[in-house]
């Protein structure tokens, strides 16, 4: 079994023959959010449960119908570059390492490719964030390294698998996408029950998933947005499987990955060749990983919801970034649909968010979150 070691930035050396330091699963603008997490993530946040329930009600009574939160969706702030970058600088001036960063958005390559015309992204590997439907419930698979030349294909091909699901075509593109020596295949946070069946039911069809499909599984992720209790839970999980831990640091705002990976190699292709033949893993955990998780989405969500002033002019301001499916199966920015905040429950979550950049009330949130 591949031996997987942890490591806490913030109180214990770190090993320094490992001179490489890779950031997975980030995510950049050309990933597709919904707002379905508001009502999980206001829920015992001061101030915001309340108004946010209030006007739920409200809605309810004018409209005979919940506010569907899945119609409003977002984009992260940053473009592939900007996520690359922010990535690199966290490794190479807080680890002191040389830095390997795989940006890999939902369903889509479009990051990878978009580093190609940059010098310094060179090597940059071409990765994706695949939905991978299961009966009730979805998986997410880490698919990175895709070579250029085949990458185009294999997101049609995955994206074919994703809507219209079976065992058979899912263990297809599995073997399709395993037979690339320099493809890793990671589940991400595997014990988020993220389509709230129940965290048994969850377990259940993922141990189903592992039984039939899992020799072409390369790792577990241990996620920076997941709890300690959660990763400390897929730990045993990998255990069992006889799997190795790898990071990822799930990054969708302006903080960069809470969980990074050390290694030897110096190129994706070798990192791949080293988790997929059995060396050991390090994985570190991040300074900022200390911090309640719940008050580090929050942050997130200020990140995404603010203002740039140094963006482009169709990007700018949140209400460029979020988007609306509309009655007629349009779908349209916020800005283009509504003034001011937009739907009064979105702009009342925003508003709720902008007194995150005050230092007292970050301070007051992180004591009732640390509970």
């Amino acid at each position: 079994m591949t031996r997987s070691f942890l490591y806490h930035a913030s109180r214990q050396p770190l090993p320094g023959h490992l001179g490489t330091a890779v950031s997975l699963h980030s995510h950049t603008s050309r990933s597709r959010e919904t707002m379905s997490f508001i009502p999980r993530y206001v829920n015992k946040v001061p101030y915001m449960t309340g108004r946010i329930r209030h006007l739920e009600t409200a809605y309810f009574d004018y409209h005979g119908k919940p506010f569907d939160y899945s119609r409003v969706w977002w984009t992260p702030p940053l473009e592939p570059k900007a996520a690359f970058d922010l990535e690199r600088k966290q490794i190479e001036q807080k680890l002191g390492r040389a830095a390997l960063v795989s940006l890999s958005d939902h369903d889509n390559v479009d990051a990878g490719f978009a580093l190609e015309i940059f010098e310094e992204c060179a090597g940059a590997p071409i990765s994706s964030e695949w939905t991978v439907p299961l009966g009730q419930s979805f998986l997410h698979l880490g698919v990175h390294n895709m070579q250029p030349g085949r990458a185009r294909m294999l997101e049609e091909s995955m994206k074919q698998v994703t809507a219209n699901p079976s065992e058979e075509r899912i263990e297809a593109m599995l073997d399709e996408l395993q037979r690339d020596p320099n493809t890793l295949i990671i589940i991400n946070h595997p014990l988020w029950d993220e389509a709230r069946i129940g965290q048994t039911h969850h377990l259940q069809i993922l141990n189903s998933f592992l039984a039939r499909h899992g020799r072409h599984i390369h790792a577990l992720e241990l996620n920076g947005l997941r709890s300690p209790k959660e990763n400390n839970d897929v730990v045993q999980l990998a255990e069992v499987w006889g799997l190795p831990l790898i990071s990822g640091g799930d990054r969708h705002g302006c903080e960069p990955n809470a969980l990074v990976n050390l290694t030897n190699a110096t190129s994706f292709n070798d990192f791949a060749a080293e988790i997929r033949n059995g060396a050991p893993t390090h994985t570190v955990y991040m300074e900022q990983y200390d911090e309640p998780i719940r008050l580090r989405v929050l942050q997130v969500m200020s990140d995404v919801l603010r203002t740039y002033n140094n963006f482009s002019s169709d990007r700018r301001r949140w209400s460029d970034r979020v988007f609306y499916l509309c009655d007629d199966s349009t779908i349209r920015r916020v800005s283009d649909v509504w003034t001011g905040n937009g739907p009064d429950i979105v702009g009342q979550f925003i508003s709720a968010m902008r007194l995150l950049e005050s230092r007292h009330v970050r301070a007051v949130l992180k004591l009732a979150l640390a509970t």
